[in-house]
């Protein structure tokens, strides 16, 4: 086929256009990050990175959980509603902004209510102050969230791109000076600064979109959000709790400092996976929009599987080539962490896979069954986390960490393909019925 014909439809096709600026803007926005957390190890050194690492993966587990799935609801609401009734577009922005800023507001105040008790048992109470400034740093969050997934709604992935890099520079500027000088206590205020930016731009930018839409007098959608997020927030919900229980186990069972070098390796497989973990709002805006065309949805499907195992594949071999080089810039503290980087890159590949298949689930209102698979995943890694420190006495934590993933990441991945095939295969049979 002539090239100049294949760019010709590259060019015109929204899917990649909405796909690049996810990549390419979200994408060197996650490198900014990678880099502000490499400095911030750096500075703090293995032992106080892990304190970091346990107030920031706190944060961020209940700040998923907080937007009480709207992440994704909203995307695919929105994503339906400018087909048939933009009327509405309105009120769901709004609905879905409010339940997100209720539901975490009430999590942040529950955090900083047990912040000493959830210190207390980490044998580290001097991290209850952390968790109480994180509460607010939780709201921020949720929203940040629940505005991204507006935006892929409008299909406005260039502007979720551009924010992105704006925020990744803005924390970048922030956590070098006050982390130098003020250490742990400076990391975390420029995390909570950086939150606050990113939350501001994402609000402007969807205020600005529904200057374009009529004002529909339209009935609340709260009730139906809610009602379609609840398997959503199980899910979030399930994997929120469960690794966050996997994280404090880790850190009691062997020490803050293995969790320095988990929390550290795992940055790198957020780099791995950034490419479908930016696409999955892609694929569920486009799986949303095409979902009365089952051709069209299943073709979507099999090109978005192939983009997330290529685009993962690639850096996965990269990283896991260059692990030990990539370990040397963190500091002789960081003891181990080329091992640990190389078991985790492994489940880059599993995990990405099995972002586009629960889209899909998503997307033709099956979230039950992604729940399900879920809760069964969560709960197995924590048993087997256990199992493993308990065997070896809490010796090489964040190694045996990663290999519980890995396998938790598999089974998953298995499960949920041969679950997608038995329901195309009735499809298939009722239609020829």
């Amino acid at each position: 086929m002539d090239i100049t014909l294949i760019k010709h439809r590259l060019l015109q096709s929204k899917l990649f256009k909405d796909s690049f600026w996810a990549v390419f803007g979200n994408g060197l926005g996650n490198a900014l990050l990678l880099l502000a957390g490499i400095l911030i190890a750096r500075f703090l050194g293995k032992d106080l990175y892990g304190e970091y690492g346990v107030v920031k993966t706190t944060m961020f587990y209940i700040a998923t959980f907080a937007t009480f799935g709207l992440g994704y609801t909203s995307t695919k609401y929105i994503a339906q509603y400018k087909e048939i009734d933009t009327s509405r577009i309105h009120k769901l922005v709004k609905d879905s902004l409010y339940i997100t800023l209720y539901f975490s507001s009430f999590l942040a105040v529950s955090l900083i209510i047990f912040s000493g008790i959830l210190a207390n048992y980490l044998n580290e109470p001097n991290l209850k102050l952390a968790f109480q400034f994180l509460g607010c740093v939780i709201i921020f969050k949720a929203l940040t969230t629940t505005s991204i997934g507006i935006l892929a709604g409008f299909k406005e992935f260039s502007i979720t791109a551009k924010n992105s890099v704006m925020s990744g520079m803005f924390m970048i500027l922030l956590c070098i000076p006050l982390t130098y000088f003020y250490g742990l206590t400076g990391s975390l205020i420029s995390l909570l600064f950086s939150q606050v930016f990113n939350t501001l731009i994402n609000l402007l930018a969807i205020k600005k979109l529904l200057k374009s839409y009529p004002k529909g007098e339209s009935a609340s959608f709260k009730f139906e959000l809610i009602k379609f997020s609840l398997p959503v927030a199980l899910q979030e919900s399930s994997f929120t709790i469960c690794n966050w229980i996997a994280i404090l186990v880790l850190t009691k069972m062997s020490s803050t400092g293995e969790l320095g070098v988990y929390t550290a390796a795992s940055q790198w497989n957020s780099i791995i996976t950034f490419v479908p973990a930016l696409l999955s709002n892609v694929v569920l805006s486009h799986l949303s929009s095409s979902s009365v065309s089952k051709y069209q949805n299943q073709k979507t499907m099999k090109l978005m599987i192939v983009i997330n195992f290529t685009t993962t594949f690639i850096p996965f071999v990269i990283v896991y080539a260059l692990a030990g080089f990539i370990s040397s810039f963190y500091g002789e503290t960081f003891v181990g962490l080329s091992s640990v980087m190389q078991i985790l890159t492994f489940t880059t590949i599993f995990e990405s896979c099995s972002t586009v298949f629960k889209s899909e689930f998503i997307a033709i209102n099956k979230a039950w069954c992604v729940f399900f698979l879920r809760f069964v995943r969560d709960i197995f890694l924590v048993v087997l986390i256990v199992v493993l420190l308990k065997l070896n006495t809490g010796e090489n934590g964040a190694i045996l960490y990663s290999y519980a993933v890995l396998t938790a990441s598999i089974l998953f991945l298995t499960t949920i393909t041969i679950l997608y095939l038995k329901y195309a295969k009735q499809y298939k049979t009722n239609n020829k019925g």
